[in-house]
């Protein structure tokens, strides 16, 4: 399965484990440059950002719009 992500639509953040997007890939410990983080596009302003990999939904760094996953098949 693909995970695309579009607008949420809610007034309430979605249901889930989010986060707020980061500009840059954080430094961690992990062996040979590696990390847990998945790169996503906000669906608003098409900045690229990086979350964690059991995030449900993210708030863009740049813009400030929510993005929610949809599962693709």
């Amino acid at each position: 399965m693909e995970r695309k992500w579009k607008k949420w639509e809610g007034p309430a953040k979605p249901p889930g484990p989010g986060t707020t997007g980061s500009a840059e890939a954080p430094a961690g410990k992990e062996v040979e440059g590696h990390n847990r983080q998945m790169t996503v596009t906000c669906y608003n302003c098409g900045a690229h950002q990086y979350v964690g990999p059991d995030a449900k939904w993210f708030t863009c760094w740049k813009c400030g719009a929510t993005s929610t996953e949809v599962m693709m098949a």
